[in-house]
């Protein structure tokens, strides 16, 4: 039976006013998505975006705000809705993203920092339009 699961995501912005997104490869598909992941049973929200950040980037951020909310299904693994509530952040300290110290050993392949007309671009796939209607409210 499909599930609706809750997730966090970061809006990490640097000085340059870009943020950061990274490029995941799920079966034949290529997706970029925002740091974060899935809020885990009796863990504070907060933490888990923290955690997720730091696992699949190595960096440490400070949340700042809500800034909405974003949606997607997983019709290729477990149909399962996922809807994620998105923050923005900065980095605490200057550590560069390291993709390699991925505890979760997610198929993450790439990152970068993008403005945020560059990522609404078709060159940018994601999983669901939802995201790039969420960005595209954004002022970084």
């Amino acid at each position: 039976m499909s599930q609706v699961k809750a997730a966090v995501k970061a809006v990490i912005t640097n000085q340059e006013k870009k943020f950061l997104v990274i490029k995941q490869v799920i079966g034949d598909f290529i997706i970029w998505d925002l740091p974060g992941g899935k809020v885990e049973y009796g863990e504070n929200p907060y933490n888990t975006l923290t955690r997720e950040v730091k696992e699949e980037t190595y960096l440490d951020i400070e949340i700042q705000n809500i800034i909405g909310l974003w949606w997607f299904f997983r019709t290729k693994l477990d149909n399962n809705q996922v809807v994620c509530t998105t923050f923005l952040c900065s980095m605490k300290n200057s550590n560069d993203v390291d993709l390699t110290k991925n505890p979760a050993n997610e198929n993450i392949s790439e990152f970068k920092w993008v403005k945020k007309e560059e990522f609404l671009t078709a060159a940018y796939p994601v999983s669901d339009e939802s995201l790039k209607t969420l960005i595209n409210k954004l002022t970084l």
